[in-house]
């Protein structure tokens, strides 16, 4: 692809004004296509850490450099401008410099300060979980009764280690008095959870939307006719946001202490309601900011985004140590499904934060039983070779499941957005309602969403076992059976519409109860192998199916049933839904989030992959790559006007991450400066001459000029370019010529998400 030089002017001579896009893709689609986003004001820069610091350098210690504003219009940290920075690189100096025992303790604390905060977030976690689980146990059983001893008490701390009690007491054995207190105590958990997740309300700039005009041959999507995006913060399980966070996002207030504490009320509420929704999502969310709150404590962990997301992994490993008891399961969660960027130091501490929330849980004891692992079982039972046959099918379930609800809940969420976002309550009343009027004339369902997986999970070969082992002694099963496929249908429809509600909810003891119903409907055909088995791994393979988890999965069940025997059904389950599913879906209901404009790592590759273009594909049009070059000349001085002519021209664009590539007069790149740092240099009063020139690599902007920038010859294929951006979460690529290496443009992150984007659209 044949691209002018930067120098070259366009014709007449004279510069063009309009802008520009910065990828051109005209030669995609007929019609066009280019970008320009919502301009935003820029107070905060990023640092570089030259090969050492100069009285400049500093004096920036004190500054608001190094720190990165909420996210905003695609708004990233870069991995590689964090991994060392001014003020950081000043402030280790300094401790190190110290001398006598407090240099030796600062010294040790600016080492230690990770593994410090992943004990004080496994502290915290836990006692946050505390709260959850004894609220949602306490708040749940008052649909049902009383216990007379402490009321505050849910039936199994009331009556454990026995099922029932004289202390427990149900408000009345009238079926019709029972259904209509059951009903109207959901009604008011569930709008109690809707209406404090309300006040994590938040507005953030749409997506560009098209104007209809055309400007320089190219059309252009103006953000300002797209009115803001309506969200609520504590609403969902969270779990994708703080995906697109730790892959290097930003993302304004999803941490506060704020959403912390209303996200763990919120969560309660829902779960206790009844609804079929779980607390285990949630609590990737509420570990995440736990971890985002103790990181303000520590200096060397707030202002680097590398370092907060590093702890940010570390404090979601707590999330499923908590809520499962799943400690080394909750490890591999992260490393499997949420981080991007999960080093061996990360994985240390990562064990040690789960091991501490783990322990501190169990000593808390929120449902006073003692036990950590919530479906601890002991069959007994030895499954026979033909059994895998029925593992495999259960394993083709769970993906059909999983297919059908990622197609379902996303048809759903469209079809009924407008409704929800006007009307959030009234559509979470209809949810509550309707699921109160299906699941409670059902024995199987009628009970708390754990209680049931528990029930359905018990093996009958031994005398008692509640009402299902009780059916299932029956010689005509007619009606159990007709109630286990009832409860499925149930469980899988209401799951699909509740996903969407705006209350905290999570998908994981929701697909674990659907998939352990089928699985016991599936172990009645089975004659010589107990039903509880099929259900526990029918379980495991629904989850599948919706989270597409493989080994972290695999864990997970391990120790939640403590069953080592059955690993084997276990993978054989989880391995043919996760086949299924991918086969039949593309993306998983983690890839979907509330603002739905992003590209997971692996779907980016794929598109990048099956377009097979070039990098040259990217490189922007004549007037966008002038804009973002400055020819420096021989003795590399430029005046602070000509900066903010710059700057000018770079901000028209809309983009917030945009970089001023420094080049000679033989186009060679001398280095970068990002748009954020330009801006705080050109608007920092007395940092620069408003009248003498400077030279800017090695005069007061030096500190700021990325010297090594990242370079990708034209020639490459576009994959490349993604596994560097998406791998190294760098925002800025220089693209240069082949045999040359003159500066051809600059592939922005932003901009190549869009263009993936666009490819996918076509």
């Amino acid at each position: 692809m044949a691209t002018p030089s930067p120098r070259t002017a366009p014709a007449g001579g004279e510069e063009v004004d309009e802008i520009t896009p910065l990828v051109d893709t005209s030669h995609l689609h007929p019609s066009g296509y280019g970008v320009t986003h919502r301009r935003l004001s820029i107070d905060t820069a990023s640092s570089i850490l030259n090969s050492h610091l100069s009285r400049d350098e500093l004096a920036l210690a004190d500054t608001a450099i190094g720190e990165r504003l909420p996210y905003d219009a695609y708004q990233t940290i870069d991995w590689l401008h964090d991994l060392h920075q001014v003020k950081d690189a000043f402030r280790y100096r300094t401790v190190k410099s110290q001398k006598g025992v407090r240099g030796a303790f600062s010294a040790a604390y600016e080492d230690y300060q990770g593994w410090v905060a992943a004990v004080l977030v496994g502290i915290l976690t836990a006692f946050v979980a505390f709260f959850v689980d004894y609220a949602e146990s306490s708040f749940g059983d008052l649909k049902f009764g009383v216990c007379q001893r402490n009321p505050l008490f849910g039936r199994e701390a009331c009556c454990f280690p026995r099922e029932s009690c004289a202390d427990w007491t149900p408000w009345s054995e009238s079926f019709g008095a029972s259904f209509t207190i059951y009903g109207v105590v959901a009604w008011v958990l569930a709008m109690g959870a809707g209406l404090v997740t309300k006040l994590t309300r938040a507005e953030i700039p749409a997506f560009a939307s098209h104007d209809g005009g055309d400007h320089n041959g190219a059309e252009h999507l103006v953000a300002e006719h797209a009115p803001n995006k309506i969200i609520y913060m504590a609403a969902g399980s969270g779990i994708p946001e703080i995906k697109l966070l730790l892959s290097g996002y930003e993302f304004p207030n999803l941490l506060s202490a704020k959403v912390l504490v209303i996200k763990a009320v919120g969560a309660s509420l829902a779960v206790a309601s009844g609804l079929c929704l779980g607390k285990e999502g949630p609590f990737v969310h509420i570990s995440s900011s736990a971890g985002y709150v103790v990181s303000q404590l520590f200096p060397a962990l707030k202002d680097n985004g590398r370092r907060l997301r590093e702890m940010l992994s570390v404090a979601c490993s707590s999330a499923l140590a908590v809520a499962f008891g799943s400690p080394v399961g909750g490890v591999l969660f992260v490393y499997e499904e949420m981080s991007s960027h999960f080093p061996r130091k990360v994985l240390w501490k990562a064990f040690l934060c789960s091991l501490v929330a783990a322990i501190s849980l169990k000593a808390l004891d929120p449902t006073r039983t003692g036990r950590l692992v919530l479906f601890e079982t002991n069959y007994g039972v030895v499954y026979k070779p033909h059994n895998y046959i029925f593992f495999v099918l259960l394993g083709i379930s769970g993906g059909l499941f999983g297919a059908a609800f990622c197609k379902g809940s996303l048809a759903w969420t469209k079809r009924m957005k407008p409704f929800i976002n006007k009307y959030p309550l009234v559509e979470l009343s209809m949810i509550v309602i309707v699921t109160a009027l299906l699941q409670y004339p059902n024995p199987i369902t009628r009970e708390p969403a754990l209680l049931m997986i528990k029930n359905l999970l018990r093996d009958c070969g031994k005398k008692g076992g509640g009402w299902i082992c009780e059916q299932e002694r029956l010689e005509d099963k007619t009606a159990y059976y007709g109630w286990l496929i009832y409860g499925s249908v149930v469980k899988i429809v209401l799951t699909t519409v509740t996903v969407g509600s705006r209350v905290p909810s999570g998908l994981i003891v929701p697909a674990l109860g659907a998939g352990a119903i089928f699985g016991r409907l599936v172990g009645q055909i089975v004659p010589d192998t107990s039903a509880a088995i099929f259900a526990m791994v029918g379980a495991a393979a629904f989850l599948a199916g919706v989270s597409r988890m493989t080994v972290s999965l695999t864990v997970i069940m391990l120790e939640l049933t403590g069953e080592v025997e059955y690993i084997p059904p276990f993978m054989i389950a989880i391995l043919t839904a996760k086949v299924v599913v991918d086969a039949l879906h593309e993306e998983g209901v983690n890839d979907h989030t509330v603002l739905g404009e992003y590209l997971e790592h692996e779907h980016a590759s794929n598109i990048a992959r099956n377009h097979g273009g070039l990098v040259e594909d990217l490189i922007p049009p004549l007037q966008s790559v002038s804009d973002m070059t400055l020819h420096i000349g021989p003795e590399y001085k430029v005046l602070k006007q000509t900066l903010a002519h710059k700057l000018q021209r770079m901000k028209r664009h809309g983009l917030r991450d945009a970089a001023l590539v420094l080049v000679d007069d033989r186009e060679q790149m001398h280095g970068i400066i990002s748009e954020a740092e330009l801006d705080f240099a050109v608007h920092e009063a007395g940092y620069l001459s408003d009248t003498e020139p400077f030279d800017v690599l090695s005069g007061p902007l030096a500190a700021f000029v990325d010297r090594s920038p990242l370079t990708v010859n034209a020639s490459a294929p576009l994959e490349m370019v993604v596994e560097m951006v998406y791998q190294l979460g760098v925002r800025h690529i220089v693209i240069v010529e082949e045999g040359t290496s003159r500066v051809l443009g600059v592939v922005l992150k932003q901009q190549l998400i869009l263009y993936l984007e666009h490819l996918r659209s076509y």
